[in-house]
């Protein structure tokens, strides 16, 4: 995954979490998604982006995106989807992407969507 904005427009938070997180890879913390910048161990400080375009982002196969379409986190397998029972609004595509693409297309990305 790739953050894309201009630094001056991402927006990001300092805090401790209580698990250790990836850098760059997307977590659900209180039923909001963060985009962690650095790799990090459990209760150590990091930043994390809650407002950005992001780019090639992991993504669930068989189902193509249109410019537009919502976008949900699936805590369950770790991907960015249009499939909306069970999963977190994060967003909306500002690509397209294909059905068989396992990486998204540019997403307007904000952890506060809902």
């Amino acid at each position: 995954m790739q953050i894309v904005s201009p630094s001056v427009r991402v927006k990001n938070i300092g805090f401790a979490h209580t698990a250790a997180t990836v850098a760059l890879t997307a977590i659900l913390i209180n039923a909001h998604v963060f985009i962690p910048l650095n790799t990090a161990d459990a209760d150590e400080r990091n930043a994390f982006v809650y407002d950005s375009e992001i780019d090639a982002a992991p993504t669930d196969t068989g189902a193509a995106w249109a410019v537009g379409d919502k976008i949900y986190w699936d805590n369950t397998n770790k991907v960015f989807t249009k499939t909306a029972t069970s999963n977190t609004l994060v967003g909306y595509a500002l690509e397209a992407k294909g059905s068989s693409a396992a990486v998204s297309g540019l997403i307007a990305f904000n952890s506060f969507a809902a």
